[in-house]
């Protein structure tokens, strides 16, 4: 029987809600996606948040062994998160990088009760390639082409995105609002609303 991806829905505004993390290799317009969904969702009237990890883990130094703050990260969501629901939002839009299947844990310890949905944008490597030459310059830009590269292998390898109730989306050259929108439609947001 396939899975209700509705329950997160409950026009008394209580139980666990969803939590969306959209990922990708560098480049690939989780940031601007999920920006794209929180409008959608505004304009279908679904409270939510948008969070964009990388603000949660903007410190420096970064401790060893974490280059990328991710403990801080995950600790700054929890309370984030926290504050978010007691606001109202039943759905949180998070773009973030996941790399492992274990990192699903790591969101789940940091907003208890939601369910998570892993959302993998997949981006043709020369689109991507395009966008950050649009984007960077200099050594950023050899570092974003060189970590792009690396994190799709490693997504693939792990299989972000194909754990049952997760989501790949084959993002192409369509506009991030086409791309918001199918991930709406594929998860259940917009029926019945």
């Amino acid at each position: 029987m396939p899975e209700d991806r509705t329950a997160w829905r409950n026009p008394d505004g209580d139980g666990p809600g969803i939590a969306i993390v959209i990922t990708g290799p560098v480049g690939a317009g989780k940031t601007t996606t999920a920006i794209a969904l929180s409008e959608r969702l505004e304009h279908i009237q679904v409270p939510h948040a948008m969070i964009d990890m990388d603000h949660l883990r903007w410190a420096w130094p970064a401790p060893p062994g974490d280059r990328f703050h991710a403990r801080l990260g995950m600790r700054n969501l929890a309370a984030v998160s926290a504050a978010y629901r007691e606001a109202g939002a039943r759905v949180l839009v998070i773009a973030d990088v996941v790399e492992t299947p274990e990192d699903r844990a790591h969101y789940e310890h940091a907003i208890p009760g939601k369910r998570v949905v892993i959302v993998r944008l997949r981006v043709p490597p020369d689109l991507i390639v395009q966008r950050l030459h649009g984007r960077d310059t200099g050594d950023q830009l050899t570092w974003s082409l060189n970590r792009a590269l690396e994190l799709e292998g490693i997504m693939d390898a792990a299989g972000i995105g194909t754990a049952p109730g997760d989501l790949v989306v084959e993002v192409g050259a369509q506009p991030f609002e086409a791309v918001a929108a199918e991930i709406a439609a594929r998860l259940g947001l917009v029926e019945g609303l």
